[in-house]
């Protein structure tokens, strides 16, 4: 019996807090298409394609953040959707400064693997940690 979408990426949020990335994005379709905010303020804008980019995005955080870690707060499941309601609590890299974003996050799977994640933010916030506004 296969996961449910939720406990799928219940583990795929445990891998990537380990630092493990490969085990992060196995459920990734090959086609995977990620978007994060248009925002030209912050690091890793607009829309990434391909598991192996996504996966180097997510290994790009640690050029821009001292520290990055997300914590899913909300899971809620409809078909083949699922939205994560979480924060992650950060430092900027350049700047020291701590914060807590809220992110939501938008999986969309098919046949039991992501095909699509929207994940939006408080992007002035993140810019201001960062020192870009």
């Amino acid at each position: 019996m296969r996961m449910s979408n939720t406990d799928t990426l219940k583990q795929g949020y445990e891998a990537f807090g380990r630092g493990d990335l490969d085990a992060a994005t196995q459920s990734f379709a090959d086609d995977i298409r990620w978007e994060n905010p248009e925002a030209p303020q912050i690091p890793n804008n607009g829309t990434t394609e391909g598991r192996d980019n996504v996966k180097q995005l997510f290994a790009e955080l640690g050029n821009y953040w001292e520290s990055f870690a997300i914590t899913p707060d909300e899971f809620i499941e409809s078909g083949d959707t699922v939205v994560v309601l979480s924060h992650s609590e950060a430092t900027g890299k350049d700047t020291g400064t701590e914060v807590k974003l809220p992110w939501v996050h938008i999986w969309r799977f098919s046949d039991g693997e992501v095909t699509e994640v929207q994940a939006l933010t408080d992007t002035a916030l993140a810019a201001n940690a960062l020192g870009r506004l």
